[in-house]
């Protein structure tokens, strides 16, 4: 009886990685809302990193205070994870929505496990099997087919420079989770790490970001302006990454990426087809289905192997 309560508990937390997937895929649509309304990409940044520092530490002085602390020589690394994963992912995953679909978009960021792999075939001398390399030359037709440069159909956005971003986007995603590894090993915790991560692109971007614009459209739209601020950073990063980890803490792993690695493209797709339209051809929607389906066999040997 013991035994299946756990099961029942295992699997009713595999809910949450789908809902991380959904609030992920459709964090292109408060991208480009901002930058309708006149936001550059370093604002739309900014302004997330600022509202997200600001909610965190609220969290953590509300929940455990202890989680404030960090050893002065990990700050560098905390500050690491910031910059790969919600600096440089964010301009480069935001970059690629401007110029393509949400759903190509968002598919191109989900390649990171391929290049998680090839990272660590480069860097730590990990064996590539023959499996894991038909999945990844898989992925990468999918890709190819979605972006809509053979399609006769369907109306999606497609750009050279807008894929080559989606592409870098994925690249950066799977150096955050190689650095979020480290931190994650020094034994800090999730909400711990965020908050030194949102910290570490607030500082940096405060420069840079349009300080007045942000006011004026808080000012112009008060509810509005802070519903899309909160929005923007709950939804698509604080909910999803603490849901995210709590399934990884307490369901299976692999089932846990599996679901969310689905439930994002998906996700993304839903969006772009509801608010703007953009409708994939049978190419397209067969090279997301054939992406998708080669990143979950993915997932799948890599957590049989060490290799």
């Amino acid at each position: 009886m013991m035994n299946d309560l756990q099961q029942e508990k295992k699997a009713a937390y595999l809910v949450l990685p789908i809902i991380s997937g959904v609030c992920w895929g459709t964090s292109g649509l408060f991208v480009r809302y901002l930058r309708d309304v006149g936001f550059d990409n370093m604002t739309i940044i900014f302004s997330k990193g600022l509202v997200a520092s600001a909610m965190m530490f609220l969290v953590i002085i509300v929940k455990n205070p202890n989680a404030l602390k960090a050893n002065p020589r990990d700050v560098p690394l905390l500050a690491a994870v910031g910059i790969t994963g919600m600096l440089l992912l964010s301009v480069t995953y935001n970059e690629a929505v401007f110029r393509i679909s949400l759903s190509l978009s968002s598919v191109l960021l989900c390649l990171a496990p391929v290049f998680v792999l090839i990272f660590g075939l480069l860097l730590f001398g990990e064996k590539l099997t023959s499996v894991k390399l038909a999945c990844m030359c898989l992925a990468f037709l999918g890709c190819i087919m979605l972006s809509g440069i053979f399609d006769t159909g369907g109306n999606l956005q497609w750009d050279t420079i807008g894929f080559l971003f989606g592409l870098g986007s994925a690249v950066v995603n799977a150096a955050y989770t190689l650095v979020s590894k480290a931190a994650t090993d020094r034994n800090y915790s999730t909400v711990t790490i965020y908050l030194y991560g949102f910290l570490a692109i607030t500082v940096i971007l405060a420069p840079f970001a349009d300080w007045g614009l942000m006011l004026e459209y808080l000012l112009a739209s008060p509810v509005k302006a802070t519903l899309v601020y909160l929005g923007h950073s709950v939804w698509t990063s604080m909910l999803p990454g603490i849901l995210y980890i709590t399934a990884v803490k307490n369901a299976d792993t692999g089932k846990t990426a599996i679901l969310a690695a689905g439930a994002e493209p998906v996700s993304a797709m839903a969006a772009g087809l509801l608010v703007y339209h953009e409708i994939p051809s049978w190419i397209g929607f067969t090279g997301m289905i054939i992406t998708v389906a080669a990143l979950i066999i993915l997932i799948r040997s890599d957590q049989k192997s060490p290799a």
